[in-house]
């Protein structure tokens, strides 16, 4: 009879194993709840875990449900833990982080938070871009020197078709594309700062043979031209571009001297060309 009784308070007596706790880390430099980020960064996350016999701890990456990428250790029957592991975040919107650790009596506890992914601001406009631009403006001409000279020029054109290949790619930060331009069998480097849906490019300075045909003698003086372009990303996926082209030069020849500049508004739209 003492023998069963001591049996029945030995098992009494037998405590239920004790779940395992997890917990983020807070530590400088590891993203918690609420951290932002651009998509294609590299975070660090930490978890940190206590218990009985832990044998495995996972962090994983979710999004609407979705695992987008998990790393995990097993471990030797231990009482705490802490696991730390770098991602790399290609998504955007909100992505849920969770840490689960598992005891080897099968509990597990999890932690989980969200953080905010955004698209780089250069990424929008990253791309293969082509299609026409049209400028408006005027060409004038005047002369000087001994002798008879043709009376000024002043030529008017409008919606002058200019076709443009336009590649884009990463700039030195997140808010800056740089890439190359070419029209007119052309092809130059240029650089832009990007603005919400908007990137102003840096003033491109280039020099062209101008070729024009004045009273039957072909002038080819060379002109020093300016551009100045705006793109703006439009809801269809278009880039929409708009600026000046400015140039001017001289006219030497042995019967005529002068002075010739271009003066124009610059309009279009280039579509975004998928390979």
């Amino acid at each position: 009879m003492a023998f069963c009784l001591s049996l029945i308070l030995l098992a009494s007596c037998k405590k239920d194993p004790i779940a395992p706790t997890i917990n983020v880390f807070n530590g400088t430099g590891y993203v918690t709840e609420g951290s932002f980020i651009f998509s294609g960064d590299e975070i660090t996350v930490g978890f940190v875990a206590s218990g009985e016999n832990l044998i495995k701890m996972e962090i994983t990456l979710s999004q609407n449900g979705s695992i987008l990428t998990c790393y995990s250790e097993e471990l030797e029957k231990l009482a705490s833990y802490s696991l730390s592991h770098s991602f790399t975040v290609d998504a955007t919107g909100s992505v849920t982080i969770k840490g689960t650790i598992t005891d080897a009596a099968g509990q597990t506890s999890f932690s989980s938070f969200n953080i905010l992914c955004e698209e780089k601001p250069n990424a929008k406009f990253v791309g293969h871009y082509e299609g026409n631009a049209l400028a408006t403006g005027a060409m004038e001409a005047e002369f000087t020197g001994m002798g008879m000279q043709p009376e000024p020029i002043q030529e008017e054109f409008t919606d002058r078709e200019i076709p443009v290949i336009l590649d884009l790619y990463g700039g030195e930060n997140i808010y800056e594309v740089k890439g190359t331009c070419k029209f007119e069998d052309k092809t130059m480097e240029c650089r832009g700062t990007v603005d919400g849906n908007v990137v102003t490019f840096e003033a491109i300075n280039d020099v062209v043979t101008f070729n024009y045909d004045l009273n039957g003698f072909n002038i080819s003086p060379e002109l020093n031209m300016n551009y100045t372009i705006k793109g703006t990303l439009t809801t269809d996926g278009k880039l929409a571009i708009d600026g000046t082209c400015t140039g001017n030069g001289s006219i030497n020849l042995v019967i005529y001297n002068g002075t010739i500049k271009i003066d124009a508004i610059v309009g279009g739209s280039l579509n975004k060309i998928t390979h």
